[in-house]
């Protein structure tokens, strides 16, 4: 009897213990971590690389010299598969623990060859039905974005909301022509040449759940009505509006520390249209799916 309840003295002295350990060690990260944040960050740099596997829509549309425009559709006007590969890039340079500056690029090059099965109206031109048709579009996409993390949250501090501004930007040149039927003053191809950048704004968040795995969420959207571009067409000057949207979710393994293995879904959207007097260019884009890279980290 005299030893049970010797027993049960110790494990009664034990326990305060080991709870006041468990707190010091709940501190000692929270200390680490604090100190971790108070020493300057440097510049470090990510930079990846994917190929995005989606399901997209595209279409494109020019009125020109009192004629109206008919949408031609890459799928559904030409027959052209709505599935694809596309290249894209990101780069980020990082300047504090808080500050952080993203670079992107991504493309699309779209060829289909096939028949006008109506008649149509491009750029001021009709072409008959049932002759040659050659569609192309060439679509540059452009982004640069500042990102403000604003805390940290977790006993470690891995989990970060963030805000994101900056500016959008896209080259585009499309094409409706015919080998059979070829309009003068090459009106089969549109350049929106008078495109200026756009402001967009956004959020998101990265959840570091271990030293090798990484989840995170971002979108931003941009937004203009009538914008003026400054610069003319035919003597008239042109008007811009846009709607543009993107939203992306990642999950990353880093099995070594300069190195990942990145796996996410991408969704992008974006609607041009170029107005004046006696012009009116449109250009849409869509695209989600799932989308896989590698990634460098320095």
């Amino acid at each position: 009897m005299t030893r049970v309840v010797l027993l049960l003295s110790l494990l009664g002295l034990a326990a305060p213990l080991c709870a006041q350990s468990g707190y010091m060690s709940e501190e000692y990260l929270r200390e680490r971590e604090r100190q971790k944040f108070a020493k300057p960050h440097g510049i470090s740099a990510e930079v990846d690389v994917f190929g995005l596997f989606p399901f997209f829509d595209q279409w494109q549309s020019v009125k020109a010299d009192g004629v109206k425009a008919d949408r031609v559709n890459f799928a559904r006007d030409l027959n052209g598969v709505p599935f694809g590969a596309f290249l894209d890039t990101n780069v980020r340079v990082r300047f504090s623990w808080y500050d952080s500056l993203e670079l992107g690029y991504s493309f699309s090059l779209l060829r289909e060859f096939d028949k006008f099965e109506d008649s149509t109206r491009w750029n001021g031109f009709i072409y008959p039905e049932g002759i040659d048709a050659d569609y192309g579009s060439d679509f540059h996409d452009f982004h640069a974005l500042y990102r403000r993390d604003l805390f940290y949250l977790g006993s470690s501090s891995n989990f970060s909301l963030f805000l994101q501004a900056g500016l959008e930007w896209a080259i585009i040149d499309a094409q409706v022509g015919s080998d059979d039927f070829t309009p003068q003053d090459n009106r089969e191809r549109e350049r929106f040449r008078e495109l200026l950048p756009w402001a967009v704004g956004g959020a998101g968040f990265v959840w570091d759940i271990s030293r090798h795995f990484r989840l995170s969420a971002s979108a931003f959207a941009g937004y203009q009505d009538g914008f003026p571009t400054f610069q003319k067409r035919e003597g008239r000057r042109v008007k811009q509006s846009v709607f543009s949207l993107t939203g992306r979710l990642l999950f990353e393994w880093r099995p070594v520390s300069f190195f990942s293995v990145l796996v996410g879904a991408k969704y992008r959207y974006l609607s041009v249209e170029l107005e004046s007097r006696v012009r009116h260019s449109e250009f849409s884009w869509m695209a989600m799916g799932p989308e896989i890279g590698i990634g460098f980290r320095f």
